[in-house]
């Protein structure tokens, strides 16, 4: 979502209360974002500096981390970025997002919040059994022959010493 910000930079303590639909980013890996990723939130002009602040929710889908089936998760992130062009006066310039031209694309803003909000792995359920390291059978539709007490040959002498 592009917003044009040359109108609420004119006025000193100007605020406008945006909302809209966000758009999935090109490449987030295995992740699958939902259509209804959405964001709502006001952008406020401090001093000729930029203050957006957001919250934003959908949904995705990622594969389970121990049995790969896809699992439709939530995500709920808060955002508050300062945007403000080289002029702008500012204590840390790294904390800021740089303002070039009138207009801002709100997707490259709430996007990376998002992206950094999510865990680096997650299950279908709490208990999920995952995959048999052996056969790779689905361990929660089904239990396997596998046998377990599969040693390595370097080690066989050590299980002497448990009996």
């Amino acid at each position: 979502m592009i917003f044009d910000v040359q109108e609420i930079l004119k006025v000193d303590g100007a605020r406008v209360c945006l909302e809209g639909k966000l758009d999935p980013p090109a490449d987030s890996g295995d992740v699958h974002f939902h259509d209804d990723a959405a964001f709502s939130g006001t952008l406020t002009n401090v001093g000729g500096v930029l203050e957006f602040e957001a919250e934003a929710k959908g949904s995705f889908s990622v594969p389970c981390a121990r049995c790969v089936t896809m699992t439709v998760q939530s995500f709920s992130v808060s955002v508050f970025e300062t945007i403000a062009d080289d002029s702008a006066e500012v204590s840390d310039k790294d904390a800021i997002i740089p303002l070039t031209g009138t207009t801002i694309d709100l997707n490259e803003i709430v996007w990376p919040e998002i992206l950094l909000s999510l865990q680096a792995r997650y299950l279908c359920k709490a208990d999920c059994k995952g995959l048999c390291a052996m056969c790779g059978a689905d361990l929660n539709e089904t239990t396997c022959n596998c046998c377990e007490d599969d040693i390595d040959p370097r080690l066989a002498g050590l299980k002497n010493l448990l009996q």
